[in-house]
């Protein structure tokens, strides 16, 4: 080691080290590939360093680490390396140059050392190669394996950390799956409704292990794991809840929104009937009472023929938009997505927990399908995404204006006028009262339109204005689920045209496509 300190301190023109790692600098900077390369088109693990250069080798970064430092002075020069210098690369002999020994090669043919030029281009051409072929790979594949139903597969959802899979069927089961290494073990199965099952959730984290599921018999079921009982033997799922539907049509979609230790859940029917509930005691998931109700068509409502789609989707954070908070909104506020027909709805809560419709999202021409809250409370703005049988996702942005006479004319698509839903109380007789789905058990009361004093009548309350930003239209065919990244900057898609595709926000506003797993459908 002394040796190899002696020959690293003198420090010049014939450091043979220096002039080979030079030498490889020189040979980095030639290929074209490395030139176009950026971080964001390798996989994240090769991108960790996005301070790279697309002519940086990050070998030689890495070498720059204080325990190389110690033992190799020269390497406080690295910043050199980056300078393509017209040094001549000699042969090193391997064993003085213990620093590069993963990227040896054996020696040639004709018995000719390998150049730490060779070795090192050698070594990184491969991992860069190996990286992107990996990449395609994980882009074009994707790992199945046989569910057990015994018919179509309905619903599937994911615990918080994703190590939980509950799978819904229309043979009336449900099955739980527990992650084990790169494989999905089953845990149980049992029947859990009279009828196909339409949608399932987890509800979590800190509400123990809890499985909500709705069916085509009327029944939303709550449904919580007791450790006690032995995987497979259709009892370890225990039943805590089953809430029957108000209007005796069929629930649609549900969806749970957790507080810490506090939970809500809301619930909607194939007839446009929302209800929110939270439990009697927050300790226990026994019992529920009913905290709103609205119908959500009652001015329009669908025909008995008509194709319907419904959806709620609480945001899943844990505070609200930091500007909302500014602007009055309760830091504790729920909000809650309602996909309507053609339009969505955006509820929020005031400090009383009265729910009021803040907003509308309009310009789908089909039902909409799935629509999506992007995390974010940081960003200033609320992202929502839907999915719509027209073939397009749409992206909007719910925004609070700085003033309150701040005018809501323009691009905008939102309605802001403030709209109640009433808690469920009995219904007051009304004049030419609509029949059917318009004579909802809560209807909407309209406010006067002066929603700068929202705030000062009913505390916690504000005005929002939402703005369609985009519309992406790649998909060939209805677009059937959208969902964020937990970050907030990625949206995911599928739909009809047998495509999964990401969606990445670029520097300019817009959402443009990033990848694509599968192929379109042939037309």
């Amino acid at each position: 080691m002394e040796q190899q300190h002696n020959r690293a301190g003198g420090a010049g023109a014939h450091d043979p080290i220096q002039l080979s790692l030079d030498a490889v600098t020189r040979r980095l900077v030639r290929p074209a590939f490395l030139h176009n390369l950026t971080p964001s088109r390798l996989p994240s693990q090769a991108a960790s360093d996005s301070s790279l250069s697309p002519g940086e080798a990050p070998h030689a970064e890495a070498r720059s680490s204080p325990h190389h430092h110690a033992h190799h002075p020269q390497h406080h020069r690295h910043h050199s390396l980056l300078n393509p210098a017209s040094h001549s690369a000699d042969v090193v002999p391997v064993d003085e140059v213990d620093l590069i020994a993963p990227l040896v090669q054996e020696p040639a043919a004709d018995g000719t050392a390998p150049t730490l030029a060779d070795c090192v281009w050698s070594h990184l051409e491969s991992g860069f190669v190996g990286a992107r072929h990996a990449f395609a790979t994980m882009a074009t594949t994707m790992q199945t394996f046989a569910h057990g139903h015994q018919d179509l597969v309905l619903a599937v959802d994911f615990n918080y950390f994703g190590t939980r899979m509950v799978t819904a069927s229309s043979d009336h089961r449900l099955k739980v799956w527990d992650k084990k290494d790169d494989s999905w073990a089953l845990i149980e199965s049992w029947k859990a409704h009279d009828a196909e099952i339409v949608d399932v959730k987890w509800n979590g984290p800190f509400m123990g292990e809890v499985v909500g599921s709705i069916g085509e018999d009327g029944r939303c079921k709550l449904w919580q794991e007791d450790v006690t009982e032995v995987p497979m033997s259709s009892s370890r799922f225990k039943l805590i809840t089953n809430l029957v539907s108000q209007t005796h049509a069929p629930f649609m979609s549900l969806d749970f929104k957790n507080i810490m230790q506090e939970t809500w859940l809301a619930l909607i029917t194939r007839d446009g009937h929302l209800s929110v509930y939270e439990p009697v005691d927050q300790s226990s998931l026994a019992e529920w009472s009913l905290l709103a109700d609205h119908y959500v068509c009652r001015d329009n409502p669908p025909e008995r023929h008509e194709e319907v789609g419904f959806k709620v989707v609480f945001h899943k954070e844990k505070l609200p938009c930091w500007t909302a908070i500014m602007a009055g909104l309760d830091r504790k506020s729920l909000s809650l997505a309602v996909a309507a027909m053609k339009d969505v709805l955006i509820f929020r809560t005031d400090k009383a927990k009265k729910f009021y419709h803040i907003a509308t999202l309009k310009g789908a021409r089909g039902i909409i399908r799935d629509l999506a809250w992007a995390n974010g409370s940081m960003r200033g703005f609320d992202i929502l995404a839907t999915a719509s049988k027209d073939g397009a996702i749409r992206i909007y942005e719910l925004s609070t204006p700085r003033s309150d006479k701040a005018s809501t004319s323009g691009t905008s698509s939102s309605a802001t006028v403030t709209e109640t839903v009433s808690s469920p109380s009995p219904s007051r007789p009304r004049k030419n009262a609509p029949s059917g789905i318009g004579a909802g058990l809560a209807g909407a009361s309209k406010a006067p339109d002066q929603s700068h004093d929202n705030n000062e009548q009913y505390p916690g309350r504000i005005r929002q204005v939402a703005k369609l930003t985009d519309e992406l239209t790649n998909h060939h065919g209805a677009v059937w689920r959208v969902a964020f990244s937990q970050m907030g900057d990625l949206l995911v898609s599928t739909g009809d045209d047998g495509t999964i595709r990401t969606w990445k926000k670029a520097v300019n506003g817009r959402w443009e496509e990033y990848a694509e797993i599968g192929k379109p459908a042939q037309e």
